[in-house]
């Protein structure tokens, strides 16, 4: 599992492990981050509205760089609303297909409630968000399993502490994780994070 940053830039060259995470209002780096040689994804940030212009601005530009170590884009979503971020896809994954973007659907509050309306085939990755209640649930626990079942990646967003990472390796054998914290205090957090992940998944493998 990989810790994906946004920002932090002298301190992520540091740590070859660590990935880079962009966001609509942050892009100025995407050149750069495309050809580092490192993992990378992209947000929505809709964690805070979605700015529609500088997300599209976003996406074309990262469809215009070497993508061969993209791990996915969030397609938009609505915070802690299944239903809502189930209807934005079905506006937003047809253009960012025709990008050619591995696109993550983002699972949400009352997910259990439409499972049929999963885009399975459609999406390249699952990325857990929600409520707190609801991202450490039986429900996203199952929408997690069932994803990497299915040969997906699979994203916890805001995951800032050793609990959160034990709790998040405890429920799927996850792919990547973020959290503001990795961002806000990267001396300190992203090597303690890391040893977080060293620490938790040999635990992990146990159960």
């Amino acid at each position: 599992m990989i810790i994906l940053v946004n920002g932090a830039t002298r301190t992520v060259e540091r740590y070859p492990e660590v990935g880079c995470l962009i966001q609509p209002r942050k892009t100025n780096s995407i050149d750069r981050i495309a050809t580092s040689g490192r993992f990378w994804a992209a947000d929505n940030d809709c964690f805070q509205g979605l700015d529609v212009d500088a997300y599209w601005r976003m996406v074309i530009r990262i469809s215009e760089v070497d993508r061969l170590r993209l791990l996915w884009v969030a397609c938009p979503d609505v915070v802690a609303d299944a239903q809502e971020t189930v209807n934005r896809w079905f506006e937003w994954f047809p253009q960012l297909d025709w990008l050619d973007l591995p696109v993550a659907f983002i699972g949400q509050d009352g997910l259990e409630r439409i499972w049929d309306e999963i885009p399975w085939d459609d999406m390249a990755a699952a990325f857990i968000g929600g409520t707190t209640a609801w991202k450490l649930g039986e429900h996203a626990e199952a929408f997690a399993r069932e994803a990497k079942a299915r040969g997906k990646r699979v994203h916890f967003g805001r995951v800032n502490t050793m609990r959160r990472v034990r709790d998040v390796l405890l429920m799927c054998p996850a792919d990547s994780i973020d959290g503001k914290s990795f961002s806000a205090w990267p001396d300190i957090k992203i090597p303690r994070g890391l040893r977080w992940i060293r620490q938790t998944e040999p635990q992990a493998c146990l159960f």
